[in-house]
């Protein structure tokens, strides 16, 4: 039996729907409608999720990449990047290693940003997780990065 083929009991189920659950209200208190975080500028959830993704690569991401980690087309892709570097927020470049490939990181001014963002949703966020000792927190993130695949 593969692990996608675990037979869906109803418990299992109820737990993954809490989970889930819990996942929507931790993503709007992150993405309250009453935050601007860069200014005058009004993001998409869509435009957001890329900027976080950008600011927490290892490395500058493709834009292939970063369409599977997101789960939307290439071409989506395409529009959401024309978008933020429109706002000053992501920049483009060619590879050191190969000129046809190109790769995405955010500009020096949307990484102070974002991180400013993420502070506050850390610190507005902090008290869902007072209840974990930090091995359990390390252990959620962990199992949240295995359920994405990041």
């Amino acid at each position: 039996m593969t692990q996608s083929a675990h037979l869906l009991t109803s418990h299992r189920s109820r737990q993954m729907g809490e989970v889930l659950a819990a996942v929507v209200r931790l993503s709007r208190s992150i993405a309250s409608p009453r935050s601007t975080p860069f200014g005058s500028t009004v993001l998409t959830r869509t435009q957001l999720d890329v900027l976080f993704v950008l600011a927490h690569a290892q490395d500058s991401v493709t834009p292939g990449r970063l369409a599977a980690l997101l789960h939307v087309t290439p071409g989506a892709i395409t529009q959401l990047v024309d978008q933020l570097r429109e706002h000053d927020l992501v920049e483009q470049f060619a590879s050191d290693q190969d000129g046809r490939v190109r790769l995405l990181r955010l500009t020096g001014s949307a990484r102070s940003q974002v991180e400013a963002f993420e502070t506050l949703a850390i610190e507005r966020s902090a008290p869902w997780f007072d209840t974990l000792t930090d091995d359990a927190l390390t252990e959620l993130a962990g199992l949240l990065a295995q359920v994405t695949g990041s």
